[in-house]
């Protein structure tokens, strides 16, 4: 099976697991899933580390975050510019799969914290960034 497949399949089973009998609204990062930021898979422990590892680099729940696509683009740029940010994200993830269930009250707490952390860094980023194209 390619992929692409498993991810989709793993994707409606987390959908299943961690939001049961509600439509999902938002992600793991706190934004609204919409037909543009429609469901995506995070590997929490990147494939490619899996396969150097000679471990099975499938999409798995235990190794997943169920993320909007944009924010999954979002949390990669995170990645190249705070690392310390980006495990921080991947640990709540790891959390929320230890728990099986929606996120509760003190997981939403963490997750704004991080969301608010991660825009005020993207958006000095995007100020540096058009500084030096000047």
């Amino acid at each position: 099976m390619n992929g692409s497949k498993q991810k989709q399949i793993i994707l409606k089973e987390m959908r299943n697991i961690y939001y049961k009998d509600i439509s999902p609204r938002y992600d793991w990062m706190g934004y609204l899933i919409t037909e543009e930021n429609k469901p995506s898979y995070h590997h929490i422990v990147k494939a490619e580390e899996l396969k150097r590892n000679e471990e099975s680099y499938d999409a798995t729940v235990e190794n997943g975050a169920y993320l909007g696509k944009v924010s999954h683009e979002m949390l990669h740029v995170i990645e190249q510019l705070d690392e310390d940010l980006y495990e921080s994200w991947n640990n709540v993830f790891s959390i929320i799969n230890e728990s099986k269930k929606f996120p509760d009250e003190e997981m939403w707490t963490m997750i704004y914290y991080l969301r608010k952390e991660s825009e005020k860094l993207l958006s000095e980023h995007k100020k540096s960034k058009s500084l030096i194209n000047k």
